[in-house]
C-alpha cells in the first residue's frame, strides 16, 4: 500500500495529471471524478490510485506525460546516487518542488521533475545548483519514494562519517593526553573538524569560480545578509543573484578565499587585498580579491580576469572607420600624450594593451607602469604600483624617463604630480598613452585644467583622446523585431524606420535579452581649433563643438546607429550613454546654466536647438531642408514682410495680398 503524503508536501491541489488524461481523453470526467475523489480522501495522488486499480497502466501514463511537457522520461527505479548533487540541492526543496537530480554534464544538470513546466520550480532548481538545467519526467508517487530513499542514505553517510572523524579525533586526543601534551589534545578535534569543513568549502568556492567563468562573469560578490548568504555575478556589467547560501557558510568561505588569496585570516577589522590564479585547459584566470568589513561580517569580491593575448588585438575592438582612421594615425605619431576614458569598466585597459600589441616592441622601448599588470605582453617592461613601500605613478614615472623609453604607459592619471610629468615627457619626444575617469573626449581636456595643469601645456602636448563605453549588444539566439514607441524614435532622431530589434530572453542569455558587450567609441584629434580653445581655457561644451565641426562623431551617434542596425536596444544606451545627453549647458544669450535637452531657454526665450517644423526632429542651423523629412527650412531671417503691414508675403508675389502695396525685389 501507498504510504500517506504529509499534509504540507501535499500537492495534489496543483496535480497536472487530471487535466491531462480529460485533454487526451484517457478517461471519461465522471470516471476521473471518482477516482479524484477517492484520492482525496486517501490522502494519496491520482497516478497511485489507477495504478492500484489497474485503470490505466503504467505505460500509458508515462506517454501522456511525455506528449505533455514534450521532455524525455525517466525511470526513476533505477536513478543512480550523486551525493554531489544531493548535497548542492537541499533535501526540502527537493521534497517541496519534487526534482531530483541525478547527472552533472559540466554545462547543465539532468533533473527529474513531476511537472517541468512549473517555471517557479525550475528557476529554484536551476539557481540553488548554479547550473542550467534538462528536465525529465517521472510519475509522482515514484519520483517522492526515489528523493526520500537516496536522501536518507546520504543523511546516514554524512552521519557515518562525522561519527567516525569524531572518534578518531577522540582516540588520538587520548593519546596525546597520555602523552602529557593537555594543550595539543584540546586543540586537535577543533583542527580536525575545521579541516573537514575546508576541504567541502574549497570544492563550492572553486564550483563558484567556475559557474562564474562558464556565464562569462568578470566579477563574483559575496555578500552576507542578517540569515542568508549571497552569491551574486555580474554578468555584462548587470550584477545578478546566482546563489544564496546558509548564513553558516560565510565564516568558511571567507576564509576559504582569503588562504587562496594569501591574505591574513584573523583580520577581519580592516579591508584587505589578495589575489591568486586558477589554471583551466585553456586559459589562465588571474583572479583579485578585496574584502570589506560590513553589518553582517566580510564582503568579497573577486574581479576575474581571463590572461588571453588573443583578445588584444586592435581588430577585435571593432572600432568603427572614423574612429579607427585618425586613432590609427595617432599612433604612428612620434610624440604626443593619448587618453582613453570612461568609467571604470568600460574597457579602458584593454584597448591600451590592445594598442600596445600593435607597435613595433622589437624596435622600441616600451615601459609600463600599472596598478595592477593584468596582461604581460612580450618585448614590454612592466613595472608595479605599491603606494604602501613609495612607489607612485610620480615617482615611477621620473624612473622612467632616465631608462631611455620611447613608449610609456601610465595605467592611470590621479594627481597634479603624474601628469605633469607625463605632459613633460610628451614635450620632450616619448609617446605616452594613459587612462582618466571621464564621460566625453572634451571633458577630458577641462579634467586636467581642473587639476592644476596650465592650458598650454595641454595644447603643446595632447594629440588625441578617445572616449568609449560598454553596451550589452542583443542576444542572436531570440532576436525579435518590435514596433517602436514614439518615445523610443524621438531618442533615435526620428529614422525612418517601422521595427527595432530586441532579445526576448533565452537560456543562452540567461532571460535578460542580451548576451556580451560592444565598445561604443569617440575620438577626438587636437587640431588648431581646438588648441585655440584650449588656450583659453573654454568649457567643455564648447570644446564639444568644436570638436564636431571638426569632424568628431559623437558616441551618441554610434549608439543611434547601433539600435537602428539591431545590435542593441534603446533601453541599453539610455542607461549607459544617453544619460549623460541630460547634462547642463550655458545659454549662448544670457550666459546662464540650462539642460541639454531644453529648445528655448527658460531665462530669456532664446531657441537653444532648431527642430524641424515637418517631424520634429533637431536640425542644425546651417540646413536648408530636413534629411528625415525632406521639409524645406525657412528661417526667420529668411522670410520677406510686407514694408506696410508687415504681413509675411512670399518672393514672388507682385503686391501684398493684405494691402495692396507693390513688393519690391
Amino acid at each position: 500500500m501507498n504510504p500517506v503524503i504529509e499534509h504540507q508536501t501535499d500537492a495534489r491541489s496543483s496535480d497536472p495529471l487530471a487535466k491531462i488524461l480529460l485533454e487526451r481523453r484517457l478517461l471519461p470526467r465522471a470516471e476521473l471524478e471518482r477516482w479524484q475523489a477517492e484520492a482525496s480522501a486517501r490522502r494519496i495522488f491520482l497516478e497511485d490510485v489507477l495504478l492500484e486499480n489497474n485503470v490505466l497502466s503504467r505505460t500509458e501514463l508515462i506517454q501522456a506525460l511525455e506528449n505533455q511537457f514534450f521532455c524525455p522520461s525517466y525511470d526513476v527505479n533505477n536513478a543512480p546516487y550523486a551525493p554531489d548533487l544531493l548535497r548542492r540541492l537541499p533535501h526540502g526543496l527537493a521534497k517541496k518542488q519534487l526534482a531530483l537530480p541525478i547527472e552533472d554534464t559540466g554545462e547543465e544538470v539532468k533533473v527529474v521533475m513531476a511537472n517541468p513546466q512549473d517555471q517557479k520550480a525550475r528557476n529554484a532548481v536551476a539557481l540553488t545548483l548554479s547550473r542550467l538545467i534538462a528536465p525529465c519526467v517521472a510519475l509522482r508517487g515514484e519520483l517522492r519514494d526515489k528523493i526520500e530513499e537516496l536522501y536518507k542514505r546520504h543523511e546516514r553517510e554524512l552521519a557515518g562519517g562525522k561519527a567516525g572523524k569524531a572518534e578518531k579525533s577522540d582516540a588520538d586526543s587520548d593519546e596525546r593526553e597520555d602523552d602529557g601534551t593537555e594543550a595539543k589534545a584540546s586543540e586537535a578535534p577543533v583542527f580536525a573538524a575545521e579541516d573537514l569543513r575546508l576541504k567541502d568549502t574549497s570544492e563550492l568556492v572553486d564550483m563558484l569560480i567556475h559557474e562564474a567563468e562558464l556565464r562569462g562573469a568578470t566579477d563574483i560578490h559575496f555578500e552576507p545578509a542578517k540569515n542568508s548568504f549571497g552569491v551574486r555575478f555580474r554578468v555584462d556589467g548587470i550584477l545578478t543573484r546566482a546563489v544564496t547560501l546558509s548564513r553558516n557558510l560565510h565564516a568558511q568561505m571567507i576564509s576559504r578565499i582569503k588562504i587562496l588569496a594569501e591574505m591574513n585570516i584573523a583580520e577581519h577589522r580592516v579591508p584587505l587585498d589578495g589575489s591568486f590564479t586558477v589554471t583551466r585547459s585553456d586559459s589562465l584566470i588571474d583572479i583579485r580579491v578585496s574584502t570589506l568589513p560590513s553589518q553582517y561580517g566580510e564582503k568579497a569580491v573577486l574581479r576575474l580576469l581571463v590572461k588571453n593575448l588573443n583578445l588584444l588585438d586592435l581588430e577585435r575592438l571593432e572600432m568603427p572607420r572614423p574612429v579607427r582612421d585618425p586613432y590609427q594615425q595617432a599612433l604612428d605619431a612620434p610624440q604626443g600624450l593619448f587618453l582613453v576614458t570612461g568609467p571604470t569598466g568600460s574597457g579602458k585597459t584593454t584597448t591600451l594593451y590592445a594598442t600596445l600589441k600593435a607597435l613595433d616592441r622589437a624596435s622600441i622601448n616600451v615601459i609600463t607602469l600599472e596598478d595592477p599588470i593584468e596582461y604581460t605582453l612580450p618585448d614590454v617592461t612592466q613595472v608595479q604600483i605599491r603606494e604602501d613601500q613609495g612607489m607612485s605613478f610620480a615617482r615611477g614615472l621620473r624612473a622612467i624617463l632616465r631608462q631611455d623609453p620611447d613608449v610609456i604607459l601610465v595605467g592611470e592619471i590621479r594627481d597634479l604630480e603624474t601628469v605633469e610629468i607625463a605632459c613633460r615627457a610628451a614635450l620632450t619626444g616619448h609617446k605616452v598613452f594613459s587612462t582618466l575617469h571621464t564621460n566625453s573626449s572634451a571633458e577630458a581636456i577641462t579634467r586636467l585644467i581642473d587639476m592644476g595643469v596650465a592650458p598650454f601645456l595641454i595644447a603643446a602636448t595632447l594629440r588625441g583622446v578617445l572616449a568609449q563605453r560598454l553596451v550589452r549588444v542583443n542576444c542572436k539566439h531570440c532576436l525579435e523585431s518590435y514596433a517602436p514607441t514614439e518615445a523610443e524614435l524621438a531618442m533615435l532622431g526620428y529614422p525612418r524606420i517601422d521595427h527595432l530589434h530586441r532579445g526576448a530572453g533565452c537560456k543562452y542569455c540567461g532571460n535578460t535579452g542580451y548576451k556580451g558587450r560592444k565598445a561604443l567609441y569617440e575620438y577626438t584629434s587636437v587640431d588648431s581649433n581646438l588648441h585655440r580653445d584650449i588656450m583659453q581655457n573654454a568649457p567643455s561644451h564648447v570644446l564639444h563643438r568644436t570638436a564636431t565641426k571638426n569632424g568628431m562623431i559623437p558616441m551618441s551617434d554610434f549608439a543611434r546607429r547601433e539600435v537602428i542596425e539591431g545590435g542593441t536596444t534603446v533601453a541599453e544606451i539610455r542607461r549607459t550613454v544617453m544619460a549623460e545627453e541630460g547634462r547642463e549647458l550655458l545659454c549662448p544669450t544670457c550666459s546662464r546654466l540650462v539642460n541639454a535637452e531644453f529648445t528655448v531657454c527658460p531665462h530669456c526665450q532664446a531657441r537653444l536647438r532648431e527642430v524641424c517644423p515637418g517631424c520634429g526632429a533637431q536640425i542644425d542651423s546651417s540646413w536648408e531642408a530636413c534629411p528625415n523629412c525632406g521639409h524645406e527650412i525657412r528661417r526667420e531671417w529668411q522670410q520677406l514682410y510686407c514694408r506696410n503691414c508687415f504681413a509675411p508675403v512670399q518672393a514672388d508675389w507682385d503686391a501684398c495680398p493684405y494691402c495692396n502695396t507693390e513688393i519690391a525685389t
